[in-house]
């Protein structure tokens, strides 16, 4: 009888551990996403979804968010101009940028905030030794409305690319969760409703464009915009269905749909070469 109630006790640990189940107050509300969506900029929707919809007034840490460098990982270093250690597809050490967060970055700065421990390397994550008992498997062989009844919010998914680099994603819930219904929808997401969201810090010339002009309005001569930030993404939506693309420049033109005045880009998991969902439950 000890054994079980054991047992059941630790069973119990586990699942308040889980970010996922790091509730604050408010329906909707997550320790997790407190602090991921104060990365995101000014105005964007689902920063003042989650705000309308949990009662809370979190502001944007910065105005045009936080923005992506390559191998950023130091919060306290954001919006200084800085060069990276080593060159990548968008990234050369020779030149200067201003600071951000990668993807690795964010996401173990997210989990920072809400009491865990640092999630390991996205290649590690993927190493099929490693993690098995944190793995939702069946969240990788499903999609849309059966992938997001698999998920709960704060986990994440480690991705390896064709080309060989890596990324990773926090889910988040889906549009109903930030305000959204068939009647405030544009007609083209409607479809879309009930399908997964991810946070995560990635490609967007959107950053770039918002940094761009920011840069040259305040005279900072000689330092790179970024060429990406922290973003929310929709995931499983066919690319062919989004209405229109991000812009064109710098070489990231994505597809997506209008929210609000949004570019709420499609994130395509059945393009990569590997994927991983993992449920992340460890604290120091």
């Amino acid at each position: 009888m000890k054994k079980v109630r054991c047992a059941a006790l630790l069973a119990a640990l586990l699942l308040l551990l889980s970010p996922s189940f790091s509730r604050a107050d408010g329906r909707h509300r997550y320790r997790v996403l407190d602090a991921a969506m104060t990365m995101l900029e000014e105005g964007n929707p689902f920063l003042l979804g989650y705000n309308r919809e949990n009662g809370t007034d979190f502001r944007a840490a910065y105005p045009l968010g936080c923005p992506y460098f390559w191998g950023g990982r130091r919060a306290e270093n954001i919006l200084q101009p800085a060069s990276p250690g080593q060159n990548s597809d968008y990234y050369s050490k020779e030149k200067t940028y201003l600071y951000g967060l990668d993807c690795a970055g964010f996401t173990r700065w997210a989990l920072g905030r809400a009491g865990y421990t640092e999630h390991d390397s996205i290649a590690n994550l993927l190493n099929r030794s490693k993690y098995k008992e944190d793995v939702l498997y069946r969240a990788a062989k499903t999609t849309a409305e059966k992938r997001v009844s698999e998920l709960q919010v704060g986990d994440i998914v480690a991705i390896r690319h064709p080309s060989g680099g890596y990324h990773c994603a926090m889910f988040i819930g889906t549009l109903l969760d930030f305000g959204y219904d068939r009647k405030n929808l544009p007609a083209e997401l409607v479809p879309y409703l009930h399908y997964p969201l991810v946070i995560h810090c990635t490609g967007s010339s959107d950053y770039y464009e918002r940094y761009r002009l920011w840069l040259e309005e305040t005279g900072q001569a000689g330092v790179e915009p970024p060429c990406g930030g922290v973003i929310v993404s929709l995931l499983d939506a066919p690319a062919e269905a989004a209405p229109s693309f991000t812009p064109d420049v710098p070489d990231l033109k994505k597809p997506c749909f209008d929210l609000d005045g949004y570019h709420l880009e499609i994130l395509d998991l059945s393009v990569e070469k590997d994927q991983r969902w993992i449920r992340w439950r460890y604290t120091p």
